[in-house]
């Protein structure tokens, strides 16, 4: 606080997310440094790294750093435990103090981040095009499958937001945007802050930019890929915030169906992606013990027809298809909705959980031989099938 009246004002803030990655985050400050100081020359600028408790040298590192002459830096703790989100909140309040115009959120453990990300990221939020930047990373068939199978679907039949990466990690965003997300009831702590920042900028019909058109290479990526840490904490966090998001807007989406719909498809791209490797046999041993184990609670929260057609869809592994996913995650929004009970609400995560494991089995097997843009195109007619899916949302929600 003290250091944030010295400055007073900035018109730029770049704030780092970080938590034990002291084998990049010099690199990634490098980078911002360099990018802020070639662009960005006649703003007042500022990097805030906001650190999630480490237990390695990454706070050291951040403080030892030395950005070019002219560029302000705070290295703090976050504000409160949690997660991403609660480095994110961090971030913004940092920014809320300096008057920030722009806020530039990205990871410390982003491995080719350049320094044209930086003017990437600000400038349609300075020029006043845009509240918020989206990245377009290109990703492997087998990566981001949280968001290629649920959050993008899910994000693009509610909100009519074409977006290709929703949770992408990395944004620009605008004064006005940080500042109706820091007074958002819903505002988390966790993973769920990548949908909630794109999802609340939608409902509020905030102008969503989508740039950046890149390879996306950070060090955990790997981890993702591995069931038990795919799973376990993020796909509860950003499952659960988006479907606490779709009862709070839910006068915004059903109200505004003519103009939500009706988008156009991607036009795909033919740089190729980082290739991501997936043990299909190991998530199949890990499907069958959990649909076991939840079987009945799934009987609960889906529809006796529905029922039916996923348990044909678990007796032949390679035929869970996308119109039978699209009605079981609408099923489980409505049931999320109706229960208050936040033990139950877990439990209903813990099944969809499941059954999006076999859903991404379903996927994997029939795009085993495709390419990327191949596999994109079976993304996208994903997607059209849950904004056909709708009217079955709206009977049931």
């Amino acid at each position: 606080m003290k250091k944030i009246e010295k400055i007073g004002a900035v018109d730029i803030v770049v704030g780092v997310l970080c938590k034990n990655v002291e084998t990049t985050i010099f690199h990634v400050l490098n980078v911002i440094s360099d990018g802020l100081h070639k662009y960005f020359s006649e703003y007042k600028k500022m990097i805030v790294v906001s650190d999630g408790y480490s237990s390695d040298r990454t706070a050291e590192l951040a403080n030892i750093f030395q950005p070019y002459n002219g560029i302000e830096k705070i290295v703090t703790n976050d504000i409160i435990e949690g997660g991403k989100g609660a480095g994110v909140k961090t971030i913004f309040k940092i920014a809320s103090k300096l008057d920030a115009k722009v806020v530039v959120l990205v990871d410390g453990d982003l491995l080719n981040i350049r320094s044209e990300w930086i003017y990437e990221f600000s400038s349609p939020v300075l020029y006043g095009r845009a509240d918020l930047v989206v990245p377009y990373y290109i990703r492997d068939k087998y990566d981001g499958v949280i968001t290629n199978s649920l959050a993008y679907p899910f994000t693009r039949a509610l909100y009519g937001l074409d977006v290709r990466q929703p949770i992408a990690g990395e944004y620009g965003i605008s004064k006005n945007l940080y500042e109706v997300l820091l007074r958002h009831p819903l505002f988390p702590n966790d993973f769920g802050i990548d949908i909630f920042i794109v999802t609340s900028a939608s409902a509020n019909e905030m102008e969503v930019k989508e740039g950046l058109f890149s390879l996306k290479i950070h060090e955990s990526t790997t981890r993702y890929l591995e069931p038990k840490t795919l799973i376990v904490p993020m796909f509860r966090q950003v499952t659960g915030t988006m479907f606490e998001l779709a009862e709070y807007y839910e006068n915004y989406w059903k109200s505004n169906r003519r103009k939500l719909s009706g988008r156009k498809a991607k036009i795909f791209l033919k740089q190729k992606p980082i290739p991501a490797s997936v043990d299909t046999n190991k998530i199949r041993e890990y499907f069958e013990r959990e649909y076991e184990a939840l079987k009945e609670t799934i009987k609960i929260i889906i529809p006796p027809r529905l029922m039916e057609k996923v348990n044909k869809a678990v007796k032949n592994i390679g035929n869970f298809d996308a119109e039978t996913w699209a009605e079981v995650v609408y099923s489980f929004a409505a049931f999320y909705k109706r229960v208050r009970d936040k033990k139950e609400r877990n439990v209903a995560l813990h099944a969809l959980k499941t059954l999006w494991l076999r859903r991404f089995l379903s996927y994997a097997i029939e795009t085993r031989d495709m390419d990327w843009n191949e596999a994109e195109e079976i993304i996208q007619r994903q997607a059209r099938i849950f904004e056909d899916k709708m009217e079955y949302l709206l009977s049931i929600y």
